[in-house]
């Protein structure tokens, strides 16, 4: 019996890469390539961005991927669609690692303000693109404190990364100090939808989508075999 293979494009001017269904040296590869990473873990001059991509995608992903398989530097470069293309591809193949079934179409919400602008809502089904912007934009908003605010710099850290995450660069979004000074009512249109779609991001329950502390002891899981 073969192990499934999928061979997935990362843009115009690289070599596909091929995915593969994890098999008995999976966990092996898992953990040496952990290892691996910690150094980059441990350099405080690399973005959190990069090091919560370490952390919770390139482990998994290149244990899976045959030749060529990318260095976390080369990946992280890639646009984040063929970042989402390479995880689904992943996922369809192992999903008893991710633990869920492999999603075939996902639900958002359009959400329309009363000056007739709208943004649209999507699922994040924790694919990269989706988390890496949240934490991009938490990130920022620690980086330039709003010293003066301390209302709107909970606001701009805890809230606005995850409900501008949430629509994932689908149309035009508001900046964070924009809706900082909105209506609570029209604030509030988008930070419903934002988690109604992606529940576990507020530590709400209700979805399939796995928390961080799932995808942790999953990992650790794979660390004991």
């Amino acid at each position: 019996m073969q192990l499934q293979q999928k061979q997935v494009t990362v843009g115009e001017d690289r070599e596909p890469v091929i995915v593969t269904e994890a098999g008995w040296d999976y966990s092996f590869r898992f953990n040496e390539i952990e290892k691996e990473l910690q150094p980059k873990l441990d350099d405080p001059n690399q973005s959190e961005t990069f090091k919560f991509f370490l952390r919770n995608f390139y482990s998994l992903l290149a244990a899976c991927t045959l030749a060529p398989v990318p260095t976390p530097e080369e990946a992280f470069a890639w646009s984040r669609l063929y970042l989402d293309n390479w995880y689904l591809s992943f996922w369809e193949l192992n999903e008893d690692l991710v633990g869920s079934p492999c999603p075939k179409m996902t639900r958002h919400e359009e959400v329309i303000f009363r000056d007739e602008s709208k943004v649209f809502v999507w699922e994040s089904h924790g694919l990269p693109s989706f988390s890496l912007k949240w934490i991009e934009l938490e990130q920022s908003a620690i980086d330039h404190p709003l010293h003066d605010d301390p209302l709107g710099q909970m606001f701009v850290t805890m809230f606005y990364p995850k409900m501008a995450a949430s629509c994932n660069g689908s149309g035009n979004i508001p900046a964070a100090q924009e809706v900082r000074y909105w209506p609570q009512s029209e604030i509030q249109k988008w930070l419903e939808a934002s988690r109604r779609m992606n529940p576990t991001w507020y530590g709400l329950e209700g979805t399939k989508e796995e928390s961080e502390e799932e995808k942790s002891n999953k990992k650790k899981k794979v660390k004991q075999k």
